[in-house]
C-alpha cells in the first residue's frame, strides 16, 4: 500500500483526485479501476468513481452529498469507517458483497485547504479467496491422505492395521464413535471399533447389523445419514445413546468390501454439509484403497510362505520359523521337537493311480495333519511327499504321542483317488528334539532325517526317535 506522503505528491492520481473538484475530479477518479469513494469527516459522500457506483448499483448523482449510511449497500464500507473518521487513522478490513470478497483500505487525508477527508478503496480479491480456499481444500485432502496412509505399514496383523486406520478416521472427522465392518465370506465381520460399549460390540459381532448393512449397500448411496425413526430399527443404537449414524460404504473396483460407521450422541451431532460429505467421501475412498492394499499385501505374503497344492506352509517359511524357535529355546530354556514324515511307497501310488490321485492324497493328508496337530504347531509341506511339523515347547514324549496319533489317523483313513476308488496309505516318521539331539538347525534336521531313514529301513509305518523310546523303535 502507498503511504500518505507518496499519495500527496503532485501528479499522483489519489492526491489529484482529492484536491480537484467538479468534472475534472470525477474524470480523475474514474481512471482508478478499483471502486473508490471519498467521505467528509461527517461521513458525507463527496465523490466516488464509476466503478464504485456500478458496484453499489446506485447512480453517482444520487450518492454524492448524502450520508453514506443512508444507503444499505454502503455498509460494505465497513464499520471501521466511523472510527477512522473520528481518530483520523488508517485502517483495513475485509467484506463480502454480492458474493464477492473485498479488501477495504481506509485512508484519511487533508485537502490543500485543510479539510479532513477519508478515501476508501475496495480491492476485489474474490479470485484470491477462491484460490486460497481451493489450496486449503487440497491441503486438507493431502492431510487426510497422508494421515490415513500412515496407518498402512507392512504388517501381518490385519486387525491392528484397521484399528489404527479407524483411530485416524475419527481424528480427521471429529467423530468420537466408530466401527468398521469388512465383508468376509459373504458376511460382515467387525474388524475394529472405538467409543462403543462391550454390549454394542457384542451385538455387532452377533450379526445385529447384517440385514441393515445389506440394505444400505443395495441403496447404492455414497453416504448414508441415519436418524430416528430409521435409527430405531436396531435397538442397540438408541440404547447406546446414538442419535445420528453416518455410514460410508467402502467400495473398491465397484465392489463393496465393507462399511465405515460413524456415530454421534445427543447434543454432539456432526453436521453433514457439502464440505463434510466431500471429506467423508474422500475418507471412504482412501480407507477402501488401504483396506484393499492390506488384503493384497497379506495375500501376497501368504502365497510367498504357502505351498500352492496343499495350503500348508512351505519350506521357506519353515526355515525361518526353525531359526526363530531355536532363538526362543536358547533364550527361555525350552525344548522343542520336529517330526519329519514321509508317505510310504508314494511313487508306486502315483504309478498305479496317476499323479492327480497323488495330488488328492497329498491334499487329504495335509487336512489330517492340520486337524490332528495343535494350533501352536507349525505344519509344513517340506517337499514332494515329505511333511515336517515344528512342535514348540514340547517334550519328546509328547511329540511321540502326537506323531503316533497322526500315523494311525492316516493308516485308518480311506483316501479317495481321482476315479472314486479308495486308497490306503501309511506314514513313516522321524523325531528329533532341540537341544537334546542337536546344537543347531542343520544338525537337528540331519537328526530328524536319520530317524526317518531308520523308520523306513525297519519296515515303514513307524515312528522312530533319534534317541530314547518311541513306540518300540529307537536308534
Amino acid at each position: 500500500m502507498e503511504n500518505n506522503a507518496d499519495n500527496e505528491r503532485p501528479g499522483h492520481p489519489l492526491a489529484d483526485s482529492a484536491n480537484k473538484t467538479g468534472h475534472e475530479e470525477s474524470i480523475s477518479l474514474d481512471l482508478i479501476p478499483d471502486p473508490f469513494v471519498i467521505l467528509s469527516e461527517e461521513g458525507i459522500i463527496s465523490d466516488l468513481n464509476a466503478s464504485c457506483a456500478r458496484l453499489l448499483g446506485i447512480r453517482k448523482d444520487n450518492l454524492i452529498g448524502r450520508y453514506y449510511k443512508d444507503f444499505g449497500p454502503m455498509k460494505i464500507l465497513s464499520e471501521k469507517v466511523t472510527e477512522s473518521i473520528k481518530n483520523a487513522t488508517e485502517d483495513f478490513d475485509l467484506s463480502v458483497y454480492d458474493n464477492k470478497h473485498y479488501e477495504i483500505f481506509i485512508l484519511p487525508f487533508k485537502t490543500r485547504t485543510g479539510l479532513s477527508r477519508l478515501r476508501i478503496i475496495l480491492k476485489d480479491i474474490t479470485n484470491f479467496v477462491s484460490l486460497e480456499r481451493e489450496l486449503l481444500k487440497r491441503n486438507k485432502e493431502l492431510m487426510v491422505i497422508n494421515t490415513l496412509s500412515s496407518a498402512f505399514i507392512s504388517s501381518d496383523n490385519m486387525d491392528s492395521v484397521v484399528e489404527n486406520l479407524l483411530k485416524k478416521v475419527l481424528l480427521i472427522t471429529d467423530y468420537k464413535i466408530g466401527w468398521i465392518l469388512l465383508k468376509e465370506e459373504h458376511a460382515f465381520r467387525l474388524k475394529s471399533s472405538l467409543g462403543i460399549s462391550a454390549e454394542l460390540r457384542g451385538d455387532i459381532e452377533g450379526g445385529a447389523f447384517e440385514a441393515f448393512s445389506n440394505d444400505l449397500i443395495k441403496a447404492h448411496e455414497p453416504i448414508h445419514l441415519i436418524e430416528s425413526p430409521a435409527l430405531d430399527r436396531i435397538n442397540a443404537l438408541p440404547r447406546e445413546g446414538i442419535t445420528t449414524l453416518t455410514v460410508v460404504p467402502l467400495i473398491y473396483s465397484q465392489d463393496t468390501i465393507g462399511l465405515l460407521f460413524l456415530g454421534s450422541k445427543a447434543g454432539k451431532g456432526n453436521s453433514l454439509d457439502f464440505d463434510s460429505a466431500a471429506l467423508l467421501s474422500l475418507v471412504g475412498n482412501h480407507v477402501s484403497l488401504i483396506v484393499d492394499k492390506i488384503k493384497l499385501f497379506l495375500e501376497t505374503k501368504r502365497l510367498s510362505i504357502t505351498d500352492g497344492l496343499t495350503g500348508l506352509y512351505n519350506s521357506r517359511y519353515f526355515y525361518k520359523q526353525l531359526d526363530l524357535e531355536i532363538l526362543r529355546s536358547n533364550r527361555y530354556g525350552h525344548s522343542f521337537s520336529l517330526i519329519l514324515f514321509d508317505i510310504d511307497n508314494f511313487k508306486q501310488l502315483n504309478d498305479t493311480h496317476g499323479h492327480q490321485a497323488g495330488d488328492d492324497v497329498l491334499n487329504e493328508l495335509a487336512r489330517i495333519l492340520k486337524n490332528v496337530s495343535r494350533e501352536t504347531d507349525i505344519v509344513v509341506r517340506y517337499g514332494g511327499e515329505e511333511f515336517i511339523i515344528i512342535l514348540p515347547n514340547t517334550s519328546e514324549e509328547d511329540t511321540i504321542n502326537l506323531a503316533n496319533r497322526i500315523r494311525m489317523a492316516v493308516e485308518q483313513n480311506l483316501f479317495i483317488a481321482n476315479h472314486g476308488g479308495g486308497v490306503n496309505i501309511t506314514l513313516s516318521g522321524g523325531i528329533a528334539s532341540y537341544p537334546q539331539n542337536a546344537s543347531d538347525a542343520k544338525r537337528l534336521l540331519n537328526a530328524a532325517d536319520t530317524s526317518l531313514y531308520a523308520a523306513k529301513a525297519s519296515g515303514k509305518n513307524k515312528i522312530v526317535c533319534f534317541a530314547g523310546k518311541s513306540h518300540g523303535n529307537s536308534i
